[in-house]
């Protein structure tokens, strides 16, 4: 899919049926016809519209001098709608190329990230302020993602204390799984948005250097919450790992203590029940030798604090 976007005479954006000069085009999970068509109406390299649709690429920068284009790839979080049991989030590659006379933008996934860029006036000559605030609104995304994964941490963390699950383990690992997404994504990212500031194919102005410098602040925040969350869920998984293998050896501990005291009656009943000559005892005092051994028994083990 394919949608058009140009300045309004009062800075606003508006969709344009037809290809224009300083035109945005944005570009969502498009069809192999619609890449050759955008790659030739405004002669970039194919592969500047194919490597962003590759759900493993890297985040990078890539300038082609014979059609003076620069490719920015950055990753952005989404929900894995391949897991439906708890929120789990996966990193895709966006792509954004930029050249004179024109943005395009591309992705192989729905998402909302120029949702708040489109209703602001913005003039798409500034192709490098359109850049820096598409990366600043990625960075942002992951802050607030990392707020409603927290969230989730916190409300399964107190559900495990009074009972734990399976489905809150799984849970657990799904966020751990999102985590690591995030850490690699944001690691790219910033060394992306660093290679910006030396790059001789965008340029840019004074105040595209002051928001250059907030957006790497906040790619570091959400890194550096990223590694956070990240030690915390490890020590979390890590306590409750022994936890469960604390309960596990209370309960072979108990069955154990059950099978001593079980073995001992009828270790006394088999030895008389024996057809030899042995001193007969009547049912009573049998009973009495049964409980009298049970008893040195639970008192040795209370000498060796077996029941703490």
């Amino acid at each position: 899919m394919i949608t058009r976007y140009i300045n309004s005479d009062e800075m606003t954006m508006v969709k344009s049926e037809k290809y224009q000069i300083n035109n945005w085009v944005n570009m969502i999970q498009p069809s192999r016809e619609e890449m050759e068509e955008v790659a030739e109406q405004f002669n970039i390299p194919i592969e500047f519209l194919e490597d962003p649709l590759d759900p493993e690429e890297s985040a990078r920068i890539e300038y082609d001098e014979e059609t003076n284009s620069t490719l920015i790839i950055n990753d952005f979080p989404i929900l894995d709608k391949n897991i439906r049991q708890t929120e789990s989030y996966i990193t895709i590659p966006i792509g954004i190329i930029l050249s004179k006379g024109y943005i395009i933008t591309i992705c192989s996934h729905e998402h909302d990230l120029f949702n708040k860029l489109i209703n602001l006036k913005f003039d798409l000559r500034m192709k490098s302020r359109f850049l820096l605030e598409v990366l600043f609104t990625i960075a942002t995304k992951y802050n607030n993602t990392l707020k409603k994964i927290n969230r989730e941490r916190i409300k399964i963390e107190s559900n495990l204390r009074n009972s734990l699950t399976n489905k809150q383990l799984y849970e657990l690992m799904e966020i751990e799984k999102s985590l690591v997404y995030f850490l690699t994504s944001l690691t790219a990212n910033g060394d992306t948005n660093k290679k910006i500031f030396r790059s001789r194919s965008i340029k840019l102005y004074e105040d595209d250097k002051e928001l250059l410098e907030d957006l790497m602040i906040e790619n570091t925040q959400a890194l550096n919450t990223t590694e956070l969350y990240t030690r915390i869920l490890e020590s979390i998984t890590g306590s409750y790992s022994s936890l469960i293998g604390n309960e596990m050896n209370n309960i072979m501990k108990l069955l154990t203590l059950f099978t001593v005291f079980l073995t001992l009656p009828t270790l006394v009943f088999s030895f008389f029940g024996m057809n030899v000559d042995l001193p007969k005892l009547d049912w009573y005092s049998t009973i009495a030798v049964a409980l009298l051994l049970m008893i040195m028994m639970y008192i040795y083990l209370m000498k060796k604090n077996i029941f703490k």
